[in-house]
């Protein structure tokens, strides 16, 4: 393929984080930059904004390599045929364009491939439609752009419809997983697969992952000053603030879910305290940057970095192959939840208060952890009934 595009992330000094994309010279592809700018901007994160312009970055190659003439059939309002759609460019989105693995697909899921298609679908249709808006009112031209929207639409949608598989939520681990792991990065183990300075800054993330059930990019996004400890009931604030001009992170973490304060148990806030006056002190330059968790050189950690310090528990320790950020998000969900089960809180009152602590906005956000406990749940009572069945009464067996 000669025709390659570039996504770069420009930091501006006020702080925000604005994705580009440049075709193969490195100049801005104007038409689908624009589309980004005026209508994805404010609505999407900077995470979102890179992930939809490399989909479109995929739509630039195909109308680069068949020599199609994408930009003006969009501004003049032309758009795209049924055929085009499903005879060239629904095949060009199935390609898999990883070139890298031992063993190369040819193509992409079919879940992928939908989402290649609503993303190309809406930036298509936000271009024909701003050429509609620009026509003078009453033109006869209005009612047929009108009906070629419709049509592509229904290209689209026809070409994305998919029996996608529901996604695979992270699965929390079980209570003998979690203490083991916890016993695994207390700085005093002697199985610890960390570097002695490290220990101790490592193990607090770990920590305060599994107990506050704060995302990777939550977690990263904590100052010092976000941690109240010398409260009656120590706490941690989360606080949203994208497009932090204190922040010299390009990929940016993300608060994705709501603001709130976090109380903290006094052993957590006792080992934070001790991190902060002394470990943190030591490192380079550690007084210049507000952020809570450095890397070595004293600026503040990347999310591959958080990544990178798991990977390392499983490569010493392979029975936690599976162990990521998220799972222990997903770990501490299901433990808050049956806590407050055994509190003698109704599900309802339950769902509303994990609602406030882990920040989501809505009742579907939840949905996947508390399906994940309720999984859990029914296969314990599973397991318990099997036990009756096969136990000695029964002979320890079936007849």
């Amino acid at each position: 393929m000669n025709a390659r595009f570039h996504v770069v992330t420009v930091l501006h000094p006020s702080g925000e984080r604005l994705p580009i994309l440049l075709d193969a010279e490195r100049q801005p592809v104007t038409w689908i930059n624009e589309y980004l700018i005026q209508r994805l901007r404010l609505r999407l994160s900077v995470n979102s904004l890179v992930k939809t312009l490399r989909v479109l970055g995929y739509l630039w190659m195909w109308a680069s390599q068949e020599g199609f003439p994408l930009a003006g059939r969009l501004r003049s309002g032309q758009g795209l045929t049924q055929e085009e759609i499903f005879g060239r460019l629904h095949p060009w989105l199935r390609r898999n364009f990883l070139t890298t693995g031992k063993v190369r697909k040819l193509v992409v899921s079919p879940a992928t491939t939908a989402f290649r298609l609503s993303v190309v679908a809406q930036c298509v249709v936000w271009h024909l439609e701003c050429s509609m808006s620009a026509m003078p009112i009453g033109s006869s031209e209005i009612p047929d752009m009108r009906e070629k929207l419709l049509l592509m639409k229904r290209s689209f949608a026809s070409a994305a419809r998919v029996r996608i598989p529901s996604a695979v939520h992270a699965a929390p681990l079980s209570a003998d997983r979690l203490q083991r792991l916890l016993q695994i990065c207390h700085p005093g183990s002697p199985d610890n697969p960390w570097k002695t300075p490290y220990r101790q800054r490592n193990f607090l993330m770990v920590l305060i992952m599994v107990t506050l059930g704060v995302r990777r990019g939550e977690l990263l996004k904590l100052r010092v000053s976000d941690c109240r400890l010398s409260r009656a009931i120590p706490e941690i604030r989360v606080e949203r603030s994208p497009d932090d001009p204190s922040d010299p992170r390009i990929n940016e973490p993300q608060v994705k879910t709501e603001s709130r304060h976090l109380p903290c148990d006094s052993s957590l806030a006792r080992s934070l305290n001790e991190y902060i006056c002394r470990t943190r002190r030591t490192i380079p330059s550690a007084n210049k940057s507000p952020f809570l968790f450095l890397s070595r050189s004293g600026q503040p950690m990347s999310l591959m970095r958080v990544n990178g310090l798991l990977d390392q528990v499983a490569a010493v320790h392979p029975e936690y192959n599976d162990l990521h950020a998220h799972c222990l998000r997903s770990t501490c969900a299901m433990n808050f939840r049956q806590t407050g089960l055994d509190s003698g809180l109704d599900e309802e009152r339950v769902e509303k208060d994990m609602m406030y602590f882990f920040g989501w906005r809505s009742s579907s956000s939840m949905r996947p952890y508390i399906d994940a406990a309720i999984r859990r749940e029914s296969c314990q009572i599973s397991l318990g009934y099997q036990a009756a069945f096969f136990g000695p009464s029964n002979g320890g067996g079936v007849m």
